[in-house]
């Protein structure tokens, strides 16, 4: 099997491309930085959102005939922050990474997918959530990017193929662990939200809680792939609180929000 992914170099994708490379199928990895030399890998370093870094790869197919059976897309990027006091460009670029790059892998590699190609998209747990304060612009990214999923799996379900979205928890990298030191951070800078920011900063530290490992993650994507016949999209590592918060209407869930980030963190 030949399969492409993007965010190769570190993180899920790269225990993603160690599974599919230990199992012996050959991998074709896009990152901005290198990663490491496996066997059955070839690694190209590219940015998701630059039509002609990416053509470097499709350059590379096409010379080589090379037709992929999967495209899994990874590569995307955390900001903690406020919708309406962080800079404009940190906003353009978590969409541009998370959503408008996908999209544009999607597009520049769709002509090299197979006739019963697969394509998996991670997306995030958070992807199906009413958004938190301060993490709604990852959130927003990921939702639009459930959205993009959902439109394309229409369309290539026209022709037989399968577009499947893997929605994880948090999960051990090192984007993960930065979130504690990211919701610092923003305690530390934000001038609306001093008060809300330091108690921000307090629960995702008390309630960051236990990580999914990357392998298993890997595992359960590669498993997924060799379906014939996958579930749309699977969750794995919900956490219990979003859950059950997610379970009420949404005026409530503002008044709990609301409550708990206005206590005193004294």
């Amino acid at each position: 099997m030949n399969v492409l992914i993007t965010g190769y170099a570190n993180g899920i994708g790269e225990a993603v491309i160690k599974k599919y490379a230990s199992m012996g199928h050959f991998c074709v990895g896009i990152d901005i930085i290198n990663g490491e030399k496996m066997d059955n890998v070839v690694g190209f370093i590219a940015d998701t959102r630059d039509k002609d870094s990416l053509n470097i790869v499709k350059n590379y197919l096409e010379e080589n005939k090379i037709e992929l059976d999967l495209i899994i897309d990874i590569a995307g990027i955390h900001r903690i922050a406020s919708l309406v006091e962080t800079d404009f460009e940190t906003i353009k670029k978590v969409i541009d990474i998370n959503l408008t790059g996908t999209m544009l892998v999607n597009h520049t590699f769709y002509n090299f997918l197979k006739e019963k190609g697969k394509i998996i998209i991670v997306t995030s747990e958070v992807s199906t959530y009413t958004p938190m304060p301060f993490n709604g612009l990852y959130n927003i990214s990921k939702s639009a990017l459930e959205t993009y999923a959902d439109t394309l799996r229409q369309e290539l379900n026209l022709l037989n193929q399968q577009v499947i979205t893997i929605r994880p928890g948090a999960v051990e990298t090192k984007l993960a662990h930065s979130s504690v030191d990211a919701a610092l951070a923003f305690s530390k800078s934000t001038k609306l939200f001093q008060k809300q920011g330091e108690m921000f900063h307090i629960l995702v530290s008390k309630f960051f809680g236990k990580t999914l490992s990357r392998e298993k993650l890997a595992n359960k994507i590669y498993k997924v792939s060799m379906k014939k016949h996958p579930k749309l999209s699977y969750s794995m590592h919900r956490t219990p609180g979003l859950v059950l918060l997610n379970l009420l209407p949404k005026r409530m869930q503002l008044s709990i929000i609301k409550l708990m980030l206005n206590r005193n963190s004294k």
